[in-house]
């Protein structure tokens, strides 16, 4: 009895998707062709040199959630490359003529969600009378069930909003944490990824 062959696999595009099904086919063990027109890989995600400083483009953010990607980095061997905070904390800047008015997002060394509490409290970029109601949504999100299907037929705006987010709530920090992991406002992105984005498996990343 003959063996199967050993299939053949072209994967078109080295950006962080083509190479993360290209490495998962060869981890298979098919034979892999990788197609990519430029002469480097990583495709939105690469750096650059310009007047003196080293610029970042593309997955220059990630959080803790982002589990997918951290065991990406392990698997090309670029894991010691990149820098986890031991403790959240991340300065918001909002320009102004007088100067940018600052904003400061960070996590106490407390059970979730309760770590968030002073942040959420603390942060002036949403009016006092949206600030309150942010607790109960974070709350929510750490009790999601996110395997649950529906959750992709509802944008995570939507959910905000019947959760009691307002206007300025979602696009000053709903936004600020969507965006950068899910590449899409709270208003485009689905309720399952902007959730998984701002959770870890019911622990808020977002501390």
């Amino acid at each position: 009895m003959t063996s199967a062959p050993t299939p053949h696999i072209a994967v078109v595009g080295g950006g962080l998707a083509g190479l993360a099904a290209a490495l998962a086919c060869a981890d298979a063990g098919a034979q892999v062709t990788l197609l990519e027109k430029r002469a480097r890989l990583g495709g939105l995600t690469w750096s650059f040199e310009h007047a003196g400083l080293t610029m970042d483009n593309g997955q220059h953010v990630f959080l803790r959630c982002c589990t997918a990607y951290l065991d990406f980095l392990d698997r090309v061997g670029s894991a010691g490359d990149v820098v986890l905070q031991d403790r959240m904390e991340v300065p918001v800047l909002r320009p102004r003529a007088s100067g940018p008015e600052r904003a400061l997002i960070w996590r106490d060394n407390l059970r979730p969600p309760l770590h968030l509490a002073r942040a959420l409290v603390g942060y002036k970029f949403v009016p006092w009378t949206e600030r309150a109601r942010l607790a109960g949504a974070v709350l929510k999100l750490s009790r999601q069930n996110l395997d649950d299907p529906e959750l992709d037929r509802e944008t995570f705006a939507t959910w905000l909003k019947r959760h009691h987010q307002g206007r300025r709530a979602i696009s000053e920090l709903w936004d600020l944490i969507c965006l950068p992991t899910v590449n899409l406002p709270a208003s485009r992105a689905s309720s399952a990824s902007a959730k998984r984005a701002c959770t870890n498996r019911g622990a808020p990343a977002i501390g």
